[in-house]
């Protein structure tokens, strides 16, 4: 059978036109485009999206002495364990270059991986057509696809969400894909650009299948896991995490329109991020079981997880409702909030404890 080639694949959309809503829960930008070209190489989704699979507690870091904090995710294994990095080019105010490195990696068969200065980009949601010189010196994480190409455009792949209505060009075949001069991104090329391909590492693939015995056994022994204290710096994981995360909403000290050094976030956008991808561990998890022939053998990991996903919603919703309002300090409102949280968090561990046994053979 002859592989699908990446214009024709499915990446957000199915080939109905209707959007694969469990491509959201892979991650982030990186990790969901690490997906997408892992499945030029290897055909069974359920087995890829086992590298999806990891702790499913937050990590919350602390500082003695000021009020500097870290909300972020607890990871075990990447995805990035399961590729190989090559071709990488990092060109500085060489949109020409930038351009032709482009052109060659598409003219070897490559999926090309793209970073660079998003606001400049005009298919993207943030795209300013005359922006202020100092959002130039932000550092954009974001990364796309380019898929391919013809002398004078290329072909790319973004999550949908992402495209600006106004300036995006689909491409006629495929509506998960977008088509622009490639002189469009000249602008941005000339700001930040890096580049770089992916390949399966076939050694660490080779391990998938032992993969969730490994994240369901630490997931659940991180949760319990007491506080560390090094130099001053407090590290809370899982359960320990949410209370002290719950402090910090009670004293007054987390505030929603705290601006984020070097980033395009506040406070309020990169809690509610984390919080999601939070939740989208959880969805992953939901995804492999839901693939099971024996699935009712796991209802009660799946309700559990669903009631926690659910809870976290209404967590992240009444934050948004505070900060559309301008009350940016959560305090006593959110309490009522956290303690759901806490016992939906309780209770899908404890069927996770339940049916450990069974869950590391999945």
């Amino acid at each position: 059978m002859q592989a699908v080639q990446p214009l024709e694949m499915e990446y957000y959309y199915n080939s109905e036109g209707a959007p694969i809503n469990e491509v959201q829960s892979l991650g982030n930008c990186y990790t969901r485009n690490i997906f997408f070209v892992l499945r030029r190489y290897i055909k069974d989704s359920s087995v890829l999206c086992k590298m999806f699979l990891d702790d499913f507690n937050l990590k919350l870091i602390t500082h003695v002495g000021n009020d500097h904090f870290e909300l972020g995710l607890n990871e075990i294994k990447d995805p990035e364990d399961y590729i190989i990095v090559g071709n990488r080019h990092v060109i500085s105010s060489n949109a020409e270059e930038a351009i032709r490195t482009i052109e060659k990696l598409l003219a070897n068969n490559e999926v090309v991986f793209v970073n660079t200065l998003m606001k400049r980009v005009p298919f993207y949601r943030t795209f300013e057509l005359n922006p202020a010189l100092e959002t130039d010196h932000i550092v954009d994480g974001h990364i796309f696809l380019v898929l391919g190409q013809t002398a004078t455009d290329f072909y790319f792949l973004d999550n949908y969400i992402n495209y600006n209505k106004e300036y995006f060009k689909p491409y006629p075949h495929n509506k998960n894909i977008g088509q622009d001069a490639k002189n469009s991104f000249r602008n941005a090329f000339n700001r930040q650009f890096t580049c770089f391909t992916v390949h399966p590492n076939y050694e660490e693939l080779a391990e998938l299948p032992a993969r969730a015995s490994l994240i369901l056994r630490t997931s659940l022994e991180n949760y319990y896991k007491p506080n560390s204290s090094t130099n001053g710096r407090l590290e809370y994981l899982g359960r320990s995490a949410i209370q002290e995360l719950n402090h910090l909403f009670a004293s007054g000290r987390f505030i929603l329109n705290t601006k984020i050094a070097n980033r395009p976030h506040d406070l309020y956008s990169l809690t509610r991020t984390t919080l999601t991808r939070h939740s989208d561990k959880k969805k992953v998890l939901l995804l492999l079981l839901n693939s099971l022939n024996n699935r009712n053998a796991f209802c009660d990991v799946i309700h559990c997880a669903e009631q926690s996903i659910e809870q976290w919603e209404v967590l992240r919703n009444a934050m948004t409702r505070q900060y559309i309002i301008n009350e940016f300090k959560l305090t006593g409102q959110m309490e009522q909030h956290m303690a759901n949280v806490l016992h939906a968090e309780d209770q899908f561990f404890h069927s996770l404890e339940k049916n450990m046994d069974n869950l590391c053979q999945i």
